[in-house]
Parts: structure tokens; C-alpha cells; sequence
């Protein structure tokens, strides 16, 4: 001990490690030697090549040569602690994503339960255009474009709301920033393509239309 540095010498400067958690940052942190600190417990850490269980018996030996009378427990696979460590984000994330997929499947259904109901609603507009020139392309394009304005709505709400709340689910995020690039943009445009292919079996419904047929309906 010295009196400019009166809880011991520093000898060296170690990089950042993540302790108890790694999904937080690391802590100003102090390492002593165990002579001079003792503590109720200690942690070893192995690296090895193959099996790393296959180490566990030889190194209670090691152990045992240095103090026959110091007991060794709780071997557990560095895999392991970081599942352990990230199983609440893990859960909730499941949750998410079954909550997320049952969504995805409403709005589809929805979509289509919309637009199908729009289709026979307007079947008569749809038999006139027809019968007026309008080919089944351009029948499809219509009908896709009454349901890409609902959709486009439904996006930029969902994205303003997405971007205002993401900062609840800081906590469960680990390595991902809360207003990923990638995610905003993937996640809508896969939303986008399952709208569209629920609109166009309407669509598709609509475009065989026969003019003659929706004008003697009414």
C-alpha cells in the first residue's frame, strides 16, 4: 500500500466486461487480488477447443491439488448463462411475435372482407365500365387501388405510432437501436405485400365481372 494510492497498486488496465448482465453496460469496475479481498465466492472461466464439459472434471482436480477443501459447483456452459440471461426478453419476444402474427392475419382477412364487400357493392359500376371498354386489368388496377389507399393510411398511422412508442420496448432490445432502419422499413413493406395479395382475390373476383350479368342483377 502506498499513500498516494491507499487501497493498492494499480498494475494494469482491463477492457470493458459486461457482469451479471450482458444485455447492460458495463460498470466502473475494480479488480483485486483475491489475497488481499477475500469473497464468499469466485468465478472461474475456461475457454476450450471441443467439449468444454469434458474440462469439467479435470478441473475440479486442479482445484482440489490447490485446496483440497474448496468446494466446486454450478459448471455451466457460457451458452447456457446467456440463455438464462436473456430468457425474459426471449419470452416476451415470442409473445410479441404470436401477438404480431395473429395481427397480420386479422388485417388480412379484414382487408379482404372489405374489399370483397366493396366489389359487390359496386358490381353494377363494375359491369358498366366493363361494358364500356374497361378490360380486366384495368378492373384488377382499381380495385388494388381502393385497397392500397386504405393500406397506405393504415401504414402512416402505424408507423407514427411505431416511431412515438418503440421507447417502451427498450428494455427488451439488446444490440437492435430503438428506431431501427431496417425494421422500418421491412416490417411495412412486408405488411404492405400481405395487404395486396389479400385485395387481389377480390380483384380478381371483380375483373370477371360479365357486364350483362351486373346490369341484369340490378
Amino acid at each position: 500500500m502506498q499513500a498516494e494510492t491507499p487501497f493498492g497498486e494499480i498494475v494494469g488496465v482491463v477492457g470493458d466486461v459486461k457482469e451479471g448482465s450482458v444485455d447492460k453496460e458495463p460498470r466502473p469496475t475494480v479488480y483485486y487480488n483475491e489475497a488481499h479481498m477475500a469473497s464468499g465466492s469466485m468465478f472461474f472461466v475456461v475457454k476450450a477447443q471441443g467439449d468444454p464439459m469434458l474440462l469439467a472434471e479435470p478441473g475440479r482436480r486442479v482445484i482440489r491439488e490447490i485446496d483440497s477443501q474448496q468446494p466446486v459447483a454450478d459448471i455451466q456452459l457460457m451458452v447456457t448463462v446467456v440463455r438464462e440471461t436473456f430468457a425474459r426478453q426471449r419470452f416476451s419476444a415470442i409473445l410479441l411475435i404470436g401477438f404480431s402474427a395473429v395481427a397480420v392475419v386479422l388485417a388480412a382477412v379484414g382487408i379482404f372482407g372489405v374489399l370483397a364487400y366493396s366489389v359487390t357493392e359496386r358490381r353494377r359500376e363494375i359491369g358498366v365500365r366493363m361494358a364500356l371498354g374497361a378490360d380486366a386489368m384495368r378492373v384488377v388496377a382499381m380495385v388494388l387501388g381502393s385497397g392500397a389507399r386504405v393500406v397506405a393510411s393504415g401504414m402512416a398511422a402505424g408507423l407514427a405510432g411505431a416511431f412515438a412508442l418503440t421507447g417502451l420496448l427498450k428494455t427488451m432490445l439488446f444490440g437492435v437501436p430503438v428506431h431501427d432502419f431496417a425494421t422500418f422499413v421491412t416490417v411495412p413493406v412486408f405488411l404492405a405485400v400481405v395487404a395486396m395479395l389479400a385485395a387481389y382475390l377480390p380483384a380478381r373476383r371483380a375483373s370477371r365481372v360479365a357486364p350483362a350479368d351486373a346490369l341484369r342483377a340490378e
